[in-house]
């Protein structure tokens, strides 16, 4: 199973919340999506790096979901 983390998918709804996205994707097509919402993207980024650290889907020394390319 891979994980995907990118901050670029973070992206503002309406004019109240920020919702940041991360995808789990196996080799066998399935996938699940964790979602979690903030004030402002950095809150909502560091919610979902909380959220997937709490599931053990990251390492606890990550601090933060960088942009890729």
């Amino acid at each position: 199973m891979e994980l995907y983390l990118n901050s670029t998918w973070t992206e503002r709804y309406g004019n109240a919340y920020y919702v940041a996205e991360a995808i789990a994707w196996s080799g066998n097509g399935n996938h699940a999506t964790i979602y979690a919402t903030g004030s402002t993207a950095e809150e909502a980024d560091s919610k979902l790096l909380g959220a997937v650290r709490e599931l053990k889907l990251v390492p606890q020394a990550m601090t933060k979901v960088e942009p890729t390319t």
